[in-house]
């Protein structure tokens, strides 16, 4: 495979996140009644906004999957597993130790109040939000996942 450049928003992937980021920030100071609007349209707590953003997002990477790359994984099943222990056994303890530390240590002042369980008892909520930050940390995002593999591959040459 020939080498392609990266388009200009390839290229600047980073700062579109960013720059949605920040107008998603302003919108919401601008119009809060947007988010209460879009959150109105969901079907058993899923957002259909959501998925329908990430439909199209998915949608140009998934259809330009090899398949028979996909069963060559199955056949090499090393980094496979690699990744499935990196992904579960290590991550979630990096996880807890950064969120910790940024959550419960650097930061714990700006995360004030409690958080009511079920059973009603209470928990600071800096430790509910850290609970957040491992699953959130253990489930990569298939979109970016996809993007970022996509983009790999189109930069590389071929010998």
């Amino acid at each position: 495979m020939a080498e392609r450049r990266l388009s200009l928003f390839e290229k600047y992937l980073t700062l579109w996140v960013v720059v949605c980021i920040l107008a998603g920030i302003g919108l919401g100071a601008v119009a809060p009644g947007v988010a209460v609007a879009l959150d109105s349209f969901s079907i058993y707590q899923v957002s259909i906004p959501i998925a329908i953003a990430l439909f199209f997002m998915m949608y140009p990477i998934m259809v330009k999957i090899d398949f028979a790359e996909v069963l060559m994984a199955a056949r090499t099943p090393k980094p496979v597993a690699l990744t499935l222990f990196i992904n579960w056994a290590i991550k979630p303890f990096t996880i807890y130790l950064i969120a910790t530390f940024f959550l419960g240590y650097l930061f714990a002042g700006f995360v004030p109040g409690v958080d009511l369980l079920p059973d009603g008892s209470t928990v600071e909520l800096w430790r509910s939000y850290i609970a957040g930050c491992i699953l959130l940390g253990i489930a990569p995002c298939t979109a970016m996942v996809l993007m970022w593999s996509y983009l790999a591959r189109e930069t590389t040459a071929s010998p």
